[in-house]
């Protein structure tokens, strides 16, 4: 059968032109690698399994000419060229680019919470509650749905939570469906995005005591910026959010809800410094 790789279900553009390699050379004998190398006008006739090997780097153009010998379809040229950018991407703006370009391929959303929708922020559990909805099927068995969270919570908070969700628009009674992707309007001043922040670095602690290094992973740094610095440095905090939400979009095997907490604050006052 000529079936081939689905591209919107990688990360990695070179695992998915070894994995379409093998999956045409299966069907057709006569494609091969000398066949890709003369085909891109290489004079190196190691050209493509360099590539593979990341000896070599593709450029966005490239996805036009890999796109005709592979015989993409436009949607999936395009995704190709995304994960090419990504792998090219210097800057966190230019990996944030890449990764909306992606999210957008993908048909993913992202959808505002606005302060009328802040009760959402209100409890650890709601947002929890809302990705585990994803994993399974809605049954009306709240005592069963409650346990599954950790710590777990009553029945009677279960239900309250799934029925707020509900009412706010945010998840949808029925088979499991990807939601979109939930931000804060950072316009609206509340305490409700403080007290679940809190929440979660709550959380933090009995998981560190619980959870086994294999499943959880804690790490710190310890270092010194400056203003411009710590600026940078939340670019790229927000670039590994996207690589991350990324990374879950096509892991067709998660099973588990996870909290990530990204924090990055002063242990001392400012202290001047002296020129070179």
């Amino acid at each position: 059968m000529n079936t081939a790789p689905d591209i919107a279900g990688y990360t990695d553009y070179r695992k998915y032109l070894q994995d379409a390699y093998v999956a045409r050379k299966s069907w057709d004998g006569k494609f091969s690698q000398r066949f890709i190398n003369q085909k891109m006008g290489t004079r190196s006739s190691g050209w493509f399994a360099d590539v593979l090997a990341r000896r070599q780097k593709l450029k966005p153009h490239h996805a036009t000419q890999i796109g005709t010998i592979f015989k993409l379809e436009s949607r999936e040229r395009d995704f190709l060229r995304v994960l090419i950018e990504l792998e090219q991407a210097s800057t966190p703006e230019e990996r944030t680019a890449a990764y909306d370009k992606w999210f957008s391929l993908k048909g993913m959303r992202e959808e505002i919470v606005s302060k009328d929708r802040f009760k959402y922020f209100e409890h650890w559990y709601y947002p929890a509650l809302r990705e585990l909805l994803t994993l399974k099927p809605f049954q009306v068995n709240y005592a069963a749905l409650s346990t599954l969270l950790y710590p777990p919570i009553k029945p009677a908070q279960a239900k309250e939570a799934v029925e707020t969700l509900i009412r706010l628009g945010l998840v949808f009674p029925g088979a499991p469906s990807p939601l979109p992707v939930l931000v804060k309007d950072s316009s609206s001043k509340t305490n409700h995005w403080h007290k679940i922040l809190k929440s979660y670095m709550q959380l933090a602690l009995p998981a560190l005591k619980k959870f086994s290094k294999e499943e959880r992973n804690f790490s710190s740094l310890t270092l010194t910026f400056s203003p411009e610095g710590l600026k940078k440095a939340g670019d790229e905090i927000a670039a590994l959010r996207s690589r991350l939400l990324m990374l879950s979009e096509k892991d067709r095997d998660r099973d588990r809800v996870y909290q990530c907490l990204f924090q990055v604050f002063p242990l001392s006052l400012p202290v001047e410094t002296q020129g070179d």
